[in-house]
């Protein structure tokens, strides 16, 4: 394997071609020789794979590294490492050898086209120029560095305005999550207000029908103490008095749950007003909020509608009172027309019901003829 890939390296050193096509114009020879590059750097990857399974890193790493020279296309294939091995290596030499240009160019080459980081790679590059004394190495590593800030700055730009738009449809989507919520709180709060609200109508209407029963049976009970008390003063049996005072002590219970049962209605009302002013203002806020269902959602009210119901009033005549059914104005006699009937109009071809027979005979017999 590494004789065929050496054999085949030279060959391709020397120009030398295997093909038996004739290559014609130059567009054939730049296509063929751009081939050549991708076999010579697919060749050196399998042979850095190779090497690094047989244990020879170093020759591996070396490898490698001018497959990626070769054609930056390899980078898409598995490395199984060596990038990492590469980059590892060229930072021990580093430490042994500072000033070490080659070593600083390749960091500065892994750095920008392996890992991205222009940052770095344009201050190996900047090294590089420090150290080396050749003008147009000093000019071409300028070019690159410059591209490369033109770069990150290109990629620091993208990188701002990704996370500027990820920060905004983040806190879109947080402001609609927390409109959802509230909107959903508030909404299991009108419907716990509108329950208490109809436990508050039902108590509410049993009370004030209590009430009156209870004032009904404490006016009985009065009108039954007196008269055991006239009986009582009248007869002097103790009869009456026993009845008398079990009467008296039956009034006194029945003012003291009357009493109770008023207090607890005025509670009940006072609590129902307190219910019926908050549903009212839960209902006004859901009619501002733009967080809308079907089930509370309402078309648009005219201004001038009838009471809470929505309808709206018939328009006004003339005279401002609406019409009735009828067709004729509010005051006036329904056996009288808005409208005169319209003329009758002479049409021959229709006569009218007075016309007697010879007279429609005749008008027949002059239009026959008239044809």
């Amino acid at each position: 394997m590494r004789k065929l890939t050496a054999g085949l390296l030279l060959a391709f050193s020397l120009g030398m071609t295997f093909s038996s096509v004739e290559v014609k114009g130059p567009v054939c020879m730049g296509q063929k020789a751009e081939i050549d590059v991708q076999e010579e750097a697919n060749i050196l990857y399998e042979e850095a794979l190779e090497l690094k399974k047989q244990g020879s890193l170093e020759k591996a790493i070396e490898a490698y590294h001018q497959a990626m020279r070769k054609d930056r296309a390899i980078l898409a294939y598995d490395d199984a490492g060596l990038i990492e091995d590469l980059k590892n290596d060229c930072e021990k030499k580093l430490e042994a050898n500072p000033e070490d240009v080659k070593t600083i160019e390749t960091l500065a080459f892994v750095n920008a086209v392996c890992y991205s980081d222009y940052k770095a790679a344009i201050e190996y590059y900047q090294k590089v120029v420090e150290l080396v004394d050749d003008e147009s190495v000093k000019d071409r590593t300028n070019t690159l560095i410059a591209r490369l800030k033109a770069t990150s700055e290109a990629q620091q730009q993208f990188q701002t305005e990704i996370a500027s738009q990820m920060r905004e449809e983040r806190l879109k989507s947080w402001s609609e999550m927390e409109r959802a919520d509230r909107f959903g709180q508030e909404t299991a709060e009108a419907q716990e207000k509108a329950r208490q609200l109809a436990e508050m109508y039902k108590a509410k209407d049993s009370l004030k029908n209590r009430v009156p029963q209870l004032e009904q049976e404490l006016k009985d009970l009065n009108e039954e103490y007196d008269k055991a008390n006239r009986l009582w003063y009248s007869l002097k049996d103790d009869l009456y008095y026993r009845k008398r005072r079990r009467l008296k002590d039956d009034i006194a219970a029945k003012e003291q749950e009357l009493a109770e049962a008023r207090e607890e209605l005025e509670e009940v009302e006072s609590t129902t007003s307190d219910l019926e002013r908050q549903v009212q203002i839960q209902e006004q806020a859901q009619q501002a909020s733009p967080v809308k269902t079907y089930d509370n959602y309402q078309g648009p009210t005219d201004s001038g509608s009838a009471g809470s119901t929505g309808a709206v009033a018939p328009p006004a005549n003339d005279y401002g009172a609406p019409p009735d059914d009828s067709g004729s104005s509010a005051g006036e006699d329904d056996d009288i027309p808005l409208e005169e009937p319209l003329p009758p109009v002479e049409n021959p071809d229709f006569p009218s019901d007075d016309e007697t027979p010879a007279e429609r005979e005749k008008r027949l017999q002059e239009l026959i003829n008239d044809l």
